[in-house]
C-alpha cells in the first residue's frame, strides 16, 4: 500500500510515523515547506518570533490580522508556543460520534506522549514520542495564585486529567527551553525508515483523481507541475489547506466550483464552512520588580473556569512576559489574557483557485459577547486587585473599563491560533468527512487535521491535532 500525505505539521507527521511502523506501507509525505534537515536550526527549536519564510500568507479579511501557520516540516507545531492541553471528556463527546467519544480518543491521546509528571497514572502515556511537562510558578505567577484563591478557584495538579478546572501549571511540550515540535521529535524517527519518502518544497496544486477514486497528486516545485501516484491520499494541510485543495480539485460547493470554472467532482457545500477559532484578549500592565517577570507564553499559570450556561461555557485566564508574542511591548511588561474556549461564532472561507480568504468572525454571536464581558470583568478585578498590592502598574485610562465594553471586545480580539472545523467530520450525509475520516462521494481520500473537528475543545489544538493524525493512521490502515 503507497500512501501519499499532504503536509508534514501536527497531525500529518503523526499519521505517517504510525501508518510506517507497518513495514508494507510505504509513506510519502509533501509539503510545501522546507525541510530543515537533521540538525534543527535554534530558531525552530526555541524561538516564537520567526523569519516570514517558515509561515504562509494568511490573514483575516476583516480584520488584516497576520494568521502564522507553519511552511516548515513540522508545520505549525514547528513554530507555536508549545501549549500541551487536551481539553476535557465533554468536549470530544459533543462531536456527536461514537467513534470520536473522550474514551476512544483517549488511547491515541496517552499513545503520543511521554508525561513527565503524570505519566504513570490511568489517564496518561508514559513512552510516547512527544514529552509533556510542567514548570513550577514563579513569583509573578504566585502573585496570581493568591488572586485566584480569594475568589474561590482551587489549585490544580495536571489540567490534563478529566474534567479539572482551576489554577495550575501551563501543561507544555517545550523542555528544557526546546519546543519538542513534531519536526524534532517525529522526523528524526521518520528520516530512518526506508518506507518513507519526504518531499519537500513541493505544494498540492490538485488531488489525481480518477473513476471517482485518489489515486495520487499533482503538486508544483522548481521543476513545474508533475505527478505523484499512490494508492490513498491523506490531506494533513491544516483548516485553511486542506479545504483549499479540496476545492481545486472539484470537491466544494457545486455551484462555487462553477462560478469559478473549476469541474464538479463531488458536491461538498460544508468545505470552508464551519471555521471556529479561539480568541483572546489581552491585558498589557507592567510589572513592577523588575526580578519577578512571568515566563513566557504557555508556560506559566493557567486558569480555567466555568460560567453559567449549558455545555459547560470556559475561560481560560493566564499572564506572560509580553515581548514573546510581540517586539514592539515594553521589557517590563506582562499581558494579562483571556479567552472564551467556546466560542458560537463561526466564520468561513472564501474558496477559489488561488489562495483563500479568511473570515474568522470572533464575537458575531451575541452570547459569545455577553460570556467575554462576564470574563474580561471578572480578569480587571484580579488585575486592579494585583495593582493595589503594588505588583502591576496599570496603564492610563485601561480599555477594559470601556463604557461599551462588549464592542470594545470585538474590537481587540485577535486569534488564539486554533482554527477548526472546515472540513467537519460527522455522520451525517453533509460532513464534508466520514466518522472515519473518509472525503464523502471519493474514494481512498481521507482528511486527517483540525479541519475535521466539529466544534472546538477547550484546549490548544496540537495535541488534538496530532490525535487525529495518530486515529487516522488506523482508520488508513484498514
Amino acid at each position: 500500500m503507497r500512501t501519499v500525505i499532504v503536509g508534514a505539521g501536527s497531525a500529518g507527521l503523526m499519521c505517517a510515523w504510525r501508518l510506517s511502523e507497518d513495514p508494507g506501507h510505504d509513506v510519502v509525505i509533501i509539503d510545501a515547506g522546507i525541510d530543515p534537515g537533521p540538525q534543527v536550526p535554534g530558531e525552530l527549536r526555541t524561538e516564537i518570533l520567526l523569519p516570514p519564510a517558515y509561515y504562509w500568507e494568511y490573514s483575516d479579511a476583516d480584520t488584516g490580522h497576520f494568521l502564522p501557520r507553519g511552511k516548515v516540516f513540522g508545520g505549525s507545531s514547528a513554530v507555536n508556543a508549545a501549549a500541551a492541553v487536551r481539553g476535557h471528556p465533554w468536549c470530544y463527546d459533543s462531536w456527536g460520534s461514537p467513534e470520536w467519544t473522550w474514551d476512544t480518543c483517549l488511547p491515541s491521546f496517552k499513545a503520543i506522549e511521554a508525561d513527565q509528571q503524570f505519566g504513570h497514572t490511568e489517564h496518561h502515556g508514559s513512552t510516547g514520542p512527544v514529552p509533556v511537562t510542567r514548570h513550577e510558578p514563579g513569583t509573578f505567577d504566585l502573585a496570581f495564585h493568591g488572586a485566584y484563591r480569594s475568589r474561590g478557584h482551587a489549585p490544580v495538579a495536571d489540567h490534563n486529567a478529566p474534567g479539572e478546572l482551576g489554577f495550575g501549571p501551563f501543561p507544555t511540550n517545550r523542555v528544557d527551553g526546546v519546543r519538542m515540535s513534531t519536526l524534532v521529535t517525529l522526523l528524526p524517527q521518520l528520516r530512518t525508515r526506508p518506507n518513507v519518502e519526504l518531499r519537500p518544497q513541493q505544494e498540492v496544486a490538485r488531488l489525481l483523481i480518477r473513476h471517482g477514486s485518489a489515486q495520487g497528486v499533482v503538486v508544483r516545485d522548481a521543476r513545474g507541475e508533475h505527478t505523484v501516484e499512490a494508492d490513498q491520499v491523506i490531506l494533513s494541510a491544516g483548516t485553511f489547506g486542506s479545504p483549499e485543495i479540496l476545492f481545486r480539485s472539484g470537491i466544494a460547493s457545486a455551484d462555487r466550483l462553477r462560478a469559478a470554472g473549476l469541474p464538479v467532482l463531488a458536491d461538498a457545500p460544508e468545505v470552508g464552512a464551519n471555521l471556529s477559532d479561539h480568541f483572546i484578549l489581552q491585558m498589557y500592565v507592567d510589572v513592577t520588580d523588575p526580578t519577578a517577570l512571568p515566563l513566557p507564553g504557555g508556560q506559566g499559570t493557567l486558569l480555567t473556569f466555568e460560567l453559567e450556561g449549558k455545555n459547560h461555557p470556559q475561560a481560560h485566564v493566564f499572564a506572560y512576559h509580553a515581548p514573546f508574542f510581540d517586539p514592539t511591548a515594553g521589557p517590563l511588561t506582562a499581558s494579562v489574557t483571556s479567552s472564551l474556549v467556546t466560542p458560537l461564532s463561526r466564520g468561513r472561507l472564501e474558496l477559489g483557485p488561488d489562495r483563500a480568504r479568511v473570515h474568522l468572525n470572533h464575537l458575531s454571536a451575541p452570547l459569545d459577547r455577553a460570556r467575554t464581558v462576564e470574563i474580561v470583568t471578572t480578569v480587571a478585578g484580579i488585575v486592579d486587585e494585583l495593582a493595589a498590592q503594588g505588583t502591576l502598574k496599570l496603564p492610563d485610562n485601561p480599555w477594559w473599563r470601556a463604557d461599551d465594553l462588549g464592542e470594545e471586545c470585538r474590537l481587540r480580539a485577535l486569534s488564539y491560533h486554533h482554527p477548526v472545523g472546515t472540513c467537519r467530520m460527522g455522520r451525517d450525509d453533509g460532513s464534508v468527512v466520514d466518522e472515519q475520516l473518509h472525503v464523502r462521494g471519493v474514494d481512498g481520500l481521507l482528511v486527517a487535521d483540525a479541519s475535521v473537528m466539529p466544534s472546538l475543545p477547550r484546549a490548544q489544538t496540537n495535541l488534538a491535532a496530532m490525535m487525529i493524525g495518530h486515529r487516522a493512521a488506523g482508520f488508513a490502515a484498514r
